[in-house]
This record gives structure tokens, sequence and C-alpha cells, in this order.
């Protein structure tokens, strides 16, 4: 009753009264058309634990950088050839995994105290922390030199270089 009234007024004939009324129907047609912009938290938030990784889940904060450092080299080299990059990506995840849950293993040898009997699993445990670091700054470096270069080239190969590395083996 007051949207005829309101029609009424507002458009003169019928069918500019009809065209109004269809007005709100086109705004949200639109809206559902439109492509939706996810943010990385609805991303984090919507992915199976396992599979994301996110800052939030580095407590200790040298691991936070290295992993934030690896992002950050990561996204200046994206731009580059697709497959490579797409192997890149998922190596670069393989290592965040890795590193994260690494974590665990770092908290529970930080606070273990170190006795004879478990002087053998502590030291194990600690040389495979090593050599999964020592990978890791593998990794990064080899990134860092692909962000940083500028000869296409020399950014080609380096690019192959990181692809063929594997962080955890």
């Amino acid at each position: 009753m007051v949207l005829s009234a309101v029609l009424a007024v507002m458009a003169p004939t019928l069918w500019w009264s009809a065209g109004l009324a269809c007005v709100p129907l086109l705004v949200l047609a639109l809206i559902a058309v439109l492509p939706v912009r996810l943010a990385e938290w609805d991303v984090v938030s919507a992915g199976v634990a396992r599979d994301v990784v996110h800052c939030g889940q580095f407590t200790d904060p040298v691991q936070r950088r290295r992993a934030g450092r690896l992002c950050a080299h990561f996204d200046a080299v994206r731009g580059l050839e697709a497959r490579r990059v797409a192997r890149v990506e998922s190596l670069l995840w393989q290592a965040l995994v890795a590193l994260r849950d690494s974590l665990v293993v770092r908290d529970a040898l930080q606070r273990t105290e170190n006795r004879p009997g478990l002087a053998a699993a502590i030291a194990e445990t600690t040389r495979e922390l090593a050599e999964l670091d020592r990978r890791l700054d593998q990794l990064e470096d080899a990134l860092r030199i692909v962000a940083e270069e500028s000869d296409p080239d020399l950014t080609d190969s380096a690019l192959r270089r990181v692809a063929s590395l594997d962080p955890l083996r």
C-alpha cells in the first residue's frame, strides 16, 4: 500500500513505477553476480587446520620472523614463470608446515633437563632440528637471490634452482 502510494507520487506513469520497483532487485542481482573478495584471514579460517599455515601459529618470535622472511621473498618472485613458481609455492608450504610442526619439539627441548639417559635422544633431536634449519636457510637464501636478481637469464636459472630444492629431504 505504502509502496504503491510512493511510486504513484514519484513516477508519473505505470512504466516508471514498474521500473522504480525493479531497482532494488537489480541491485541485489548485481551484488550476487560480483565476485567475492576473500581476505587472507577468511582463507585461513575456511581451511583445514593441517593445510593452512599462518603467522598466529608461530609462537616463537625467531621462527615467526624466519617464516615471514620466507614468505616475503616468495612474494617478490610471484610474477615469474607460473609453472616453476607453483612448484616453489608448494615447497614453501611444505617448509612452513615443517617449521610449524617443529615448534612443539623446540619448545619441549627448551624445557627438558639434560639427564644422562636422555642425552642421546636430545642430541638426535637437536641434530634433526639443526638439519631442518640448515635446509630452510638454504631455501630462504635461494629465494632471496631470485628476488634480488635483475638479469632475466640469471633469474630463470635461480628460479630453476629453487624449484629443484627440497627443504625436507
